[in-house]
Formats: C-alpha cells, sequence, structure tokens
C-alpha cells in the first residue's frame, strides 16, 4: 500500500510518471535527451516510474521541453484554453449583425420576445457592452460568452426544425 501524498500540483505519482513517458515518447527523445541541469536522466527515469514526484517548476520545464500541456502531465487533465475577451466580443457582433442591414442597434433592449434565445442572445450582448464601456471587462467577458452560447443554441434549434 502506498502512503497518501502531500503534493496539491499532482493527482498521483505514478499517473504523472506514466504522462510523462506518454509524452517524452511521443516527442520521439530519450530520457537523456530529455534531461537538462538540475534534471538527470536517472531523475527523469524516477519520475517515469512513479518514485519522485516532480516539483510544479520542474514539470514546466519538462512540458516545455516536450511541447506538452503541464496541467496535462501533472493531473491528466488539459488545460481549457479560452479565447481572448476581444475576439468572443467580435465573434458575438459578428453573429448578431448576421450581415443583415435591419439588426437592432446594439445599444437597444427589445422590449419583448425574450423567449427567443438570439432575442437573448442580444440582450447580454447589449448588457455585455455596457459593462466593458464602465471598465467591467471580467463581467463584460462573461456576458459576451453567454450570449455566444447563446447563438449557438439558437443555431441548434433552427438547424432541428
Amino acid at each position: 500500500m502506498t502512503a497518501p501524498h502531500y503534493h496539491s500540483h499532482v493527482d498521483d505519482p505514478v499517473a504523472v510518471g506514466r504522462r510523462l513517458k506518454e509524452a517524452r515518447l511521443a516527442a520521439g527523445l530519450s530520457q537523456r535527451q530529455l534531461s537538462f541541469p538540475g534534471c538527470s536522466a536517472a531523475y527523469i527515469s524516477r519520475l517515469e516510474a512513479g518514485d519522485r514526484v516532480p516539483s510544479l517548476q520542474l514539470l514546466r520545464k519538462l512540458a516545455l521541453k516536450l511541447d506538452a500541456d503541464e496541467q496535462y502531465l501533472a493531473t491528466g487533465v488539459e488545460q481549457v484554453q479560452q479565447p481572448p475577451p476581444e475576439l468572443i466580443e467580435a465573434e458575438v457582433e459578428r453573429r448578431l449583425s448576421g450581415g443583415r442591414a435591419d439588426s437592432n442597434s446594439n445599444d437597444e433592449r427589445p422590449a419583448d420576445g425574450l423567449e427567443d434565445p438570439a432575442t437573448r442572445a442580444r440582450v447580454l450582448w447589449a448588457h455585455s457592452r455596457q459593462l466593458a464601456a464602465r471598465g467591467e471587462r471580467s463581467r463584460a467577458a462573461a456576458y459576451a460568452r453567454d450570449a455566444l452560447a447563446l447563438l449557438d443554441y439558437a443555431d441548434d434549434l433552427s438547424a432541428s426544425a
């Protein structure tokens, strides 16, 4: 029975070792080729066997050298890459306008019809723009993402109809 580990940055030393070995083999590197000053091939062997727990700093260096996701190496869960808020805002703007000349101004809130996902997306988008104008970028980005998700939902509804 293995003793519990007290390293919050990894899920399990054996699993980390397995993922490290898989990433190293996928990169076509030997343990010696992966080694660098401060991290010998023998230490990499111990890491891959699950006998040692790499520090967060070492995991970052190994991930960089392997062109791998450090969070995946540490936990087995891939890091979610969020697009910058500016890209989300531009995508919502593009999809809301839809190239239509008759689209409402982004600052107007519809008086009714909020049961329609596309209309709700317009309301969320308008609110997002107001928050952005006040400098509340984080909240604005959250509303913009919600608007984009509603537009995806509206697209799914129209495709299935």
